[in-house]
């Protein structure tokens, strides 16, 4: 027993180590460079509370789009979704009125959860039934339900919204602690759960190791694939919630690139982009990464396109590193 414990533990050092030495100097270096400027704090604890709660729909979605990318796929549409499911929900609390707001806030979360089911039913549809790439897939449906968003609501943000709309986004369950990072949390141990101790999970990682030798074993590749694009969509939808709560509002112009953000926080995390490897630990771990260097970066006076430029490297970066791992 204690030789398996201490097994785990090397494999687990190997796994994350380089990632948490990484995110520390990070964390370093930007509280060095903050000191300079006279803006020292970077490394408080109420800092990256705060950077945490920011980015809790990022995580989110990152754990969704994490069974994708492990199948071998890839989804483009989630800044779409996640911008259509705020809308959707907006809209319908929009009438509420009196003692009945927080029916019709029950009643737009149900709604934009639909949404998300049907999306997530049509990507995986395209994909399995009819052999489309999933890259062309869900960037046509990235298309579609933005224009979506854009029709129904004319282009302009849902608001103002009663302020019991702003409970998931804004408060706190405990001193300090979001609401929203309580609910990243839940998502994050469930979705370790389902991929480390289901059946369903190891399917998933069967699929994108070897796909041809998953089918030969039994394994309904259909059937799994479409409910890994459901769960990503779903997944998404939640993402939306949190980030229109925390706006008070629901915009359809919001999400636009935020694909490129999570992709990166997964690909960072350890998870290949040929699929059949990956964790949700890696990803949370890869997330804090790329939170923590765009909040960084933001907190010494760098600007959004610079900040773009970085994340780009830092995903060319993690794919290079996966490509030699391979080797």
């Amino acid at each position: 027993m204690a030789e398996a414990r201490t097994q785990a533990f090397k494999r687990a050092l190997i796994a994350y180590g380089p990632l948490l030495a990484a995110l520390i100097l990070e964390i370093a270096v930007f509280e060095l460079l903050g000191r300079r400027q006279d803006n020292p704090g970077f490394a408080s604890i109420p800092n990256l509370i705060r950077v945490l709660g920011q980015s809790a729909e990022f995580g989110v979605m990152a754990v969704g789009m994490t069974f994708v990318i492990i199948t071998g796929g890839i989804d483009l549409s989630i800044g779409s979704l996640m911008a259509c499911g705020g809308v959707v929900c907006a809209m319908l609390v929009k009438r509420s009125g009196g003692d009945a707001v927080a029916l019709y806030i029950v009643a737009g979360w149900a709604a934009a959860l639909v949404l998300g089911a049907l999306s997530g039913s049509i990507s995986g549809l395209l994909i399995t039934r009819f052999d489309i790439p999933p890259f062309i897939a869900t960037l046509a449906l990235m298309s579609s339900l933005r224009g979506v968003g854009n029709l129904i609501t004319d282009g302009k943000p849902i608001s103002p919204l009663p302020d019991a709309y702003q409970w998931l986004g804004r408060q706190q369950i405990v001193p300090h602690i979001p609401v929203s990072v309580a609910v990243f949390l839940i998502v994050l141990a469930g979705g370790m759960l389902l991929l480390n101790h289901t059946q369903f999970g190891r399917h998933v990682r069967a699929i994108g190791g070897n796909e041809e030798s998953a089918r030969l074993s039994g394994v309904n590749i259909a059937r799994v694939k479409w409910r890994v694009y459901i769960l990503c969509s779903m997944l998404t939808i939640i993402a939306g919630l949190i980030l229109s709560s925390r706006l008070g509002a629901g915009s359809p112009k919001v999400g636009m690139g935020d694909e490129l953000g999570v992709i990166a926080a997964v690909v960072v995390g350890g998870t290949s982009l040929s699929g059949g490897r990956g964790s949700i630990g890696g990803t949370f771990v890869g997330l804090l990464v790329v939170s923590m260097l765009n909040s960084g970066l933001t907190w010494i006076g760098v600007e959004t396109f610079g900040q773009q430029v970085t994340l780009g490297l830092v995903i060319l970066a993690a794919v290079l590193l996966d490509k030699l791992k391979s080797w």
